[in-house]
């Protein structure tokens, strides 16, 4: 299944029940595809942990509960509220916090929720407060992959994860305070394409693993998978990654309990190409190097391609094929910044004020993502079924903003 791309009759249909554009338009048959495709790729032994900062609309968690998923990855307290408020309970969350204070180790504990440690002095201070108890340990398996620098999550130069360099030191801290390590986890980074960097990952946190003299639940291998940001990108081969993996996985087991599984926490794959950010051109304008063409969305809502260079494919639904092809084309947003720019250099067909875009695979780490910069509001959410779209979060009013800052 490609990336999401509603016709013209879907796009303005959104936009009309929101009001007005930009809106993030989900598609729920594409949520219930990732999940469906990631179980067959690698078996019931495998829980699917939603990560909950890809994306936190309710309607998306709510649909992905549905379509099966296990659990919630959560980075942050609140993430934790709200998997709490949509149904699930403590045991079906993981608190994978970076640079955690005592307060939220205690606010996770307390709610139920077990901790997942990824430095010598959160896992020293945990076993401090809660000496004795269970907890799980992130590993840093010096594997590393991802989009760009800024999601690279292992190797020596992140921030994330306890380093082979002291895994012995680590093993002191659990047994001086009775820690009872029920899981191992690592994450090699987010957005990654190649097989071998993804098994090379699942080897090195299973050969940790049995470093640890530990009765573990499970091994927790994150998530990253990459996704198509333009329609006519080939998909990763999760069946042949699954089939990679799958002798390692079945040796690993055979030395645990019956109770024991493995993880996989995506979030981006379950969300990302689900989703498309709606938004109406505003300003067509000629220059000597480039044409820019102005939108009523900004970074401030899909701040990716500024953040990261990301490149989401754009299309211009409002064309037929009367159209013709248009190049050297800037996209732009309407936020007061110079690199308020989505697309730099492109061909459309050619476009008009009035027309509606799609940004492509804007449902990972778009809205979740989004601020309220220049006090302009979030964009509407919304969900596609068939024809039918309902809006998961409408238009935020001044009140509401003014509410919210003060």
């Amino acid at each position: 299944m490609k990336p999401f791309v509603p016709t013209l009759l879907q796009a303005r249909s959104a936009i009309d029940k929101a009001g007005s554009s930009p809106v993030y338009l989900t598609s729920k048959m594409h949520l219930e595809h990732n999940v469906a495709l990631l179980k067959d790729a690698f078996g019931a032994r495998v829980k699917l942990f939603y990560a909950v900062k890809a994306n936190y609309n309710t309607a998306i968690i709510t649909a992905l509960k549905e379509a099966g998923i296990e659990g919630l990855d959560t980075v942050a307290p609140y993430e934790i509220l709200l998997g709490k408020e949509l149904g699930f309970t403590s045991e079906q969350l993981f608190y994978t916090g970076n640079s955690c204070s005592n307060e939220e180790l205690k606010f996770a504990t307390e709610q139920g929720v077990l901790c997942n440690l990824g430095s010598l002095c959160e896992l020293r201070r945990y076993g401090e407060l809660f000496p004795r108890s269970a907890c799980s340990v992130r590993l840093n398996v010096d594997v590393g992959a991802g989009e760009c620098d800024f999601v690279v999550t292992g190797g020596d130069d992140t921030k994330f994860g306890i380093s082979d360099k002291d895994i012995e030191e680590t093993k002191a801290i659990i047994e001086k305070y009775g820690l009872h390590i029920v899981g191992i986890h690592a994450h090699i980074g987010s957005g990654f394409y190649e097989k071998d960097v993804f098994v090379a990952g699942i080897q090195g946190v299973l050969e940790r693993a049995r470093l640890f003299d530990a009765a573990l639940d499970f091994v927790d291998f994150g998530g990253g998978f990459g996704i198509r940001y333009f329609e006519n990108d080939d998909p990763i081969d999760l069946k042949a990654w699954g089939r990679a993996i799958r002798p390692l996985l079945d040796d690993f087991a055979k030395e645990r309990g019956a109770h024991f599984h493995y993880r996989l926490e995506p979030g981006k794959f379950l969300v990302g190409e689900s989703t498309c950010l709606l938004t109406s051109v505003t300003m067509i304008k000629p220059e000597c190097k480039t044409t820019f063409i102005g939108t009523d969305t900004g970074f401030n809502h899909l701040i990716r391609p500024a953040l990261y260079g990301s490149s989401h494919e754009i299309l211009n639904l409002s064309a037929d094929e009367s159209r013709a092809i248009q190049r050297n084309l800037t996209i732009v947003g309407n936020v007061c910044e110079t690199g308020d720019i989505f697309a730099a250099d492109i061909s459309l067909p050619a476009p008009i004020v009035g027309d509606i875009f799609a940004l492509l695979s804007a449902g990972g780490y778009g809205q979740s993502m989004s601020a309220l910069y220049q006090m302009r509001p979030p964009a509407v959410e919304a969900m596609i079924e068939g024809d039918d779209v309902t809006i998961t979060r409408p238009l935020k009013s001044f009140q509401d903003l003014y509410h919210f800052i003060r």
